[in-house]
């Protein structure tokens, strides 16, 4: 039954692989049919989505192509979190029985997803496929930090993709010395773990063989995380976006010309015109036992509406900004993304790392991390900031010797508590690199 469970596995990671490379009118057409059978599905089994579509006055017979998809009713996240598993999962499945995977709740309330065999093989395969168009390959010994260790599978104890894992509650030194032991081909961690294993091989004057692959997931990596990492672990790593109740979706091309989305596993959407940050819609078409369609993620991105020149048809996302509360917030409604900010600090060699800090509007506060040699760095930025900031804006910048990282929580670039009554829209200062 192992080897059973294998081979399928490797079949479908091969045809995810194919998909990258179909023609539009072949990936078009297998998304109809998988968003309309997972409509029917969830309308007459899911007594969450029969509810929400009744309320709406919607009925999946109303979809006929990818043209209809914004007639159907978005999912909000507090609706999800209200539901309970009785009403989230398919009628007949006992959530007791499932496999569970919990968000970190960093935002509120963790949401519970509730994950059947086959839901759990298809996320497997998500993940696998990602790495597998990075260069992965079955021999690779793979090192994972996390805050809790994943399945080992019978393959990998035969040798298969052998994989070994370091809690992300261990001391940095601990996952240092982890990488001198196993030699791994391939890292995967969030950007703040990583930022701290390359400070820390650097720190203790480490040489170790570059990995042939770098995976960075679940936080925004900043491009001085990029170049830190580049420089300690001799490899640039790869930004892969996703969520916990949605599996790993988009991730960077090689060519670094943006961000791939696995269409053959998720439809994505970007509620804004071209070129204009908007709100990250998406359906994960291989979730049965608790279906995610139209699942407004919380996250903002543009989309590129040219193809890609590396070959691969799938839809291409220009830039992800991440979660749209992690945004300085302006007096007349619009808001700072991470990018405006990076514009100007990005020209720094000094700057090891920055947060923004705003706890009223107006008010933003600039914590960096430079060397003390740094002498007048700080009135300088001050001056360049000032100069591009909207006039209302005052800012303080502040040299501390540590961005805190707090094990199992996400790395904020930016973190506000402020929201302004008349914002309407996802306007932004500052969009483009």
């Amino acid at each position: 039954m192992m080897l059973l469970d294998g081979w399928k596995t490797f079949r479908l990671i091969r045809q995810a692989l194919a998909s990258s490379r179909w023609s539009l009118v072949d990936l078009r057409q297998v998304q109809e049919e998988r968003i309309r059978m997972l409509l029917n599905h969830a309308y007459h089994n899911v007594p969450l989505y029969r509810r929400l579509y009744k309320e709406a006055g919607y009925h999946p017979e109303e979809f006929r192509s990818l043209d209809d998809i914004g007639e159907i009713p978005i999912l909000q996240k507090n609706r999800l979190k209200q539901a309970s598993p009785e009403e989230a999962v398919a009628q007949g499945i006992d959530p007791r029985q499932c496999g569970v995977v919990e968000t970190s709740g960093s935002t509120g309330t963790p949401l519970r997803i509730f994950l059947g065999a086959t839901d759990q093989q298809w996320q497997r395969v998500v993940a696998w496929r990602i790495l597998f168009e990075h260069g992965f390959r079955w021999t690779d010994r793979t090192l994972e930090i996390r805050m809790t260790f994943g399945r080992q599978f019978f393959v990998q104890r035969l040798g298969i993709a052998p994989k070994d894992w370091c809690s992300i509650l261990d001391p940095p030194e601990f996952w240092a010395q982890r990488m001198v032991k196993t030699r791994p081909d391939v890292i995967v961690a969030g950007a703040g773990t990583l930022h701290a294993l390359a400070e820390t091989v650097q720190t203790l004057g480490l040489k170790l063989p570059a990995p042939r692959l770098i995976v960075s997931d679940s936080e925004t990596l900043s491009p001085a995380t990029r170049q830190l990492v580049r420089g300690a672990l001799g490899r640039d790593p790869v930004d892969v976006y996703g969520l916990v109740e949605l599996s790993n979706f988009a991730w960077e091309c090689e060519r670094r010309s943006g961000f791939h989305v696995s269409a053959d596993s998720h439809i994505v959407e970007v509620a804004a015109d071209s070129g204009e940050p908007g709100p990250i819609i998406t359906t994960a078409l291989g979730m049965w036992t608790m279906p995610m369609i139209r699942y407004e993620t919380g996250d903002l991105a543009e989309v590129e509406t040219t193809l890609c020149p590396c070959g691969r048809t799938l839809p291409l996302l220009r830039r992800i900004y991440g979660r749209r509360v992690d945004s300085v917030a302006l007096q007349d409604g619009r808001r700072i993304f991470w990018p405006f900010f990076h514009e100007v600090l990005g020209r720094y060699d000094e700057l090891r790392q920055w947060r923004i800090l705003q706890d009223e509007i107006n008010e933003v506060h600039l914590q960096i991390v430079v060397p003390n040699s740094a002498h007048g760095l700080l009135s300088k930025i001050e001056s360049d900031f000032q100069a591009v900031l909207p006039g209302e804006v005052h800012l303080r910048v502040e040299r501390v010797e540590a961005i805190p990282f707090s094990p199992g929580e996400k790395t904020r670039m930016i973190i506000s508590k402020v929201g302004t009554a008349n914002e309407q829209h996802p306007d932004s200062v500052g969009q483009e690199h």
